[in-house]
């Protein structure tokens, strides 16, 4: 991955301005809900894919899903209409073939206009488990080669104010982040980066040539980039380097340094070699500031477009170093998605 984006924080928009910006949103919503529920498994995802609202790629197939959703809390105006057009789009993404998860997912709290709905918000209901007259609604409305074993009908709390309808998607992403690194803390700035990313794709329409799917490595590239920014402290940076101006280090070469601690290749190489230093190491005194000082040299053809030598030796020091302080919460990033 030798890409890098500077991605500003950017909020929610307001979900109040219109139904339309509401069901954007709440689309956006859903698929990172159902992207972190298939973290570990999925390869990419599609927001408007070609046949459903959200397309999840896994590796034996993908999920098809459609959001449906309603400004008010307790609006069951539309409930058959929408449920109608999710099985008939459902439908041709079971024609395809290859699904794996046929999935309903919306805000409308008895989305199946039950008589004696049950359905809880935050839960998810395979099609065995519903009321028999759920069942019955759903079979009548789709033909009979339809795979009710694979449908699915989400609900996901999607109401409020601007932002603050996102609070159950945040909630899940600090569920993640919890579970990935031990700090919940980054919510905020995750939902806006995925925000931005997964509005533009929907936004990609996809052709016959060009699928236009976020690869799994693109979708948490973010997450990577939130916990080594900023690199180490200039007091650590002033043990392995006495380049005399760190924040043009940093600022200068924020993307280099982020590109090559999420290149997963280069990762590995650097940290297999200060695991086997360590290992061979007679010295107690051991640690990662004499590795990178003594070390760095091995990793300095990487950079060889960065033509001022002292520069270079500042970066690839600071690099290995980030690389090196930060690895646990990488590695817990990757154990985290199977990336």
């Amino acid at each position: 991955m030798k890409t890098t984006a500077n991605k500003k924080d950017t909020d929610p928009v307001d979900t109040n301005a219109s139904a339309s910006a509401n069901g954007w949103c709440f689309q956006v919503g859903a698929g990172i809900t159902l992207m972190l529920d298939n973290v570990k498994d999925f390869n990419s995802l599609k927001i408007e894919g070609k046949t459903d609202d959200i397309e999840i790629t896994l590796g034996d197939g993908k999920i098809y899903a459609q959001a449906k959703s309603v400004v008010q809390m307790g609006d069951r105006r539309n409930a058959s209409k929408n449920l109608n057009e999710a099985l008939r789009v459902l439908s041709n993404g079971a024609s395809n073939g290859d699904a794996v998860q046929l999935i309903y997912i919306t805000n409308i709290e008895n989305p199946l206009s039950s008589k004696s709905s049950a359905f809880q918000y935050g839960q998810n209901y395979e099609f065995s488990v519903l009321p028999d007259d759920a069942k019955k609604k759903i079979q009548d409305k789709v033909d009979a080669n339809f795979p009710v074993d694979k449908f699915r009908l989400h609900l996901l709390h999607f109401f409020g104010e601007g932002k603050n309808s996102f609070e159950r998607v945040r909630e899940k992403i600090s569920e993640f982040l919890r579970e990935a690194i031990g700090d919940p803390s980054y919510n905020r700035q995750l939902l806006s980066s995925w925000f931005e990313s997964f509005m533009v794709n929907a936004s990609d329409k996809p052709k016959a040539e060009k699928s236009l799917e976020l690869a799994k490595g693109d979708i948490i590239y973010p997450v990577i980039v939130l916990v080594i920014d900023p690199p180490i402290n200039e007091d650590e940076f002033a043990k392995v380097c006495d380049h005399d101006n760190y924040a043009e280090i940093c600022q200068g070469y924020r993307g280099l340094i982020t590109d090559y601690a999420c290149d997963y290749e280069f990762f590995a190489e650097v940290i297999g070699d200060y695991v086997s230093e360590k290992n061979l190491s007679s010295s107690a005194g051991s640690s990662k500031y004499e590795f990178v000082n003594e070390r760095w040299k091995n990793y300095e053809h990487h950079f060889d477009a960065i033509r001022d030598v002292e520069t270079r030796e500042a970066v690839v020091k600071l690099l290995l170093l980030t690389i090196i302080t930060k690895r646990t919460r990488i590695e817990g990033i990757r154990r985290a998605t199977n990336l």
